[in-house]
């Protein structure tokens, strides 16, 4: 089943200066892949991904998740296809510092009205899950750069989403805890049943995924 298509999408920038970011994409991801969109930097990967999680609109062409033609939603719509279908994972964690690693799981549920009881249930089992139960109580100032991403992929995780969508996700991270994270989206992609999408410039981080579709000047170059 698809779950992302792209049709003929292209995003343009500026009114006087006009930039092509993307131009005429089209490319379907299927139910529990794990895809690596590949590029150097300024070539559309980030642009493209923002599109795929109903962040920006294109400017042209269609986006659909899960059959829902998003281009035709308004901003209310968009905001509850993302938050039933759709995670993310970005390069800077976004972690909240006060509060404890299972408090910044929770705040997905949190905005879902869901009792305290039940949600602090599901961030401690899904923490443990990951192998990072330990962590629960340490605060982001407390823990590695490593296991903080760890604690953002939880997080994403916590509102049981059916895309996981990864912005350069070990970018900021040494090669040991780079590896742990990648470990973790691989954990999440066969034991959740997550289709997971990476955004990369790192060959090493996408040999990881089933499929790679390398993207150069907007466009696609190749799918391997």
């Amino acid at each position: 089943m698809e779950v992302i298509k792209l049709e003929n999408v292209s995003k343009i920038y500026g009114t006087k200066v006009k930039v092509t970011a993307l131009k005429d994409i089209n490319l379907s991801i299927e139910e529990g892949e794990f895809v690596a969109i590949v590029g150097p930097s300024g070539s559309g990967k980030t642009t493209m991904l923002t599109i795929m999680g109903t962040l920006a609109r294109p400017t042209t062409g269609k986006v659909y998740i899960y059959g829902h033609d998003t281009t035709s939603l308004n901003d209310d719509e968009l905001s509850k296809i993302r938050n039933t279908y759709i995670g993310f994972v970005f390069q800077n964690y976004n972690l909240i510092d006060r509060m404890t690693a299972l408090e910044n799981v929770e705040l997905p549920l949190v905005a879902r009205n869901l009792p305290k009881k039940e949600r602090r249930e599901i961030a401690l089992d899904i923490l443990s899950k990951l192998g990072l139960g330990e962590l629960a109580y340490k605060k982001p100032t407390e823990l590695s750069g490593g296991q903080q991403q760890r604690v953002s992929i939880a997080r994403a995780l916590a509102q049981s989403p059916k895309i996981i969508l990864a912005d350069e996700p070990t970018a900021n991270l040494d090669s040991k805890s780079g590896e742990a994270v990648l470990k973790t989206f691989q954990q999440a992609n066969r034991e959740f049943k997550t289709t997971v999408v990476i955004i990369t410039h790192d060959p090493d981080v996408a040999a990881i995924a089933g499929r790679k579709v390398h993207i150069r000047d907007g466009q696609i170059e190749k799918i391997e």
